[in-house]
């Protein structure tokens, strides 16, 4: 069966080659699978490992009986995060939609000046609309974005209000 499927003379180029598309298709597995997996084990292990030392540290001010720091355990916990603030995720959101739409409308405009050009829109409409899709996906992710955006600055108004008033008095 499997030389037929591959069209060998020997059993062994059949399994030769069965051996060499696996292969082929494990490094992309790999790399887009398994290497984040490591990294953010990696990430999470290094924050676990600190939180252990500053808990060993803590425990250790205790049987000398030291006085504690409240905020010792509060950075521990904090690593490498920094509190967003309300602005600060509404830039998030409108910077992801101008990226998101951009890159779909930038797409979009090769695709069709591409297509175009070489006749597919007359030949084979089925391969020019799939080709298309991810550029209609894009424009629709980015579109939500601008809503979520515009919805999140009419909700957060109070917020947004209270941080440039801060802002304006740290200024001056």
């Amino acid at each position: 069966m499997l030389l037929l499927a591959y069209g060998g003379s020997a059993p062994w180029d059949a399994v030769d080659r069965i051996f060499c598309h696996l292969f082929d298709a494990l490094i992309p597995i790999g790399i887009c699978v398994i290497l984040p997996i490591i990294v953010i084990t990696l990430a999470m292990r290094t924050r676990r490992h600190e939180i252990d030392k500053k808990t060993e540290v803590m425990m250790k001010a205790i049987e000398n009986g030291a006085q504690l720091d409240p905020a010792f355990f509060e950075s521990a916990a904090k690593v490498g995060c920094k509190e967003k603030t309300v602005k600060d995720k509404l830039m998030g959101y409108l910077t992801a939609a101008c990226v998101t739409s951009a890159l779909g409308l930038l797409v979009g405009i090769v695709f069709t000046i591409v297509f175009t050009n070489i006749g597919l829109w007359k030949d084979d409409v089925g391969v020019a609309i799939t080709c298309i899709v991810p550029c209609v996906i894009l424009l629709a992710i980015g579109i939500a974005f601008f809503i979520v955006y515009a919805i999140g600055k009419k909700t957060w108004a109070k917020e947004l209000a209270e941080l440039d008033a801060k802002e304006t008095a740290d200024q001056q």
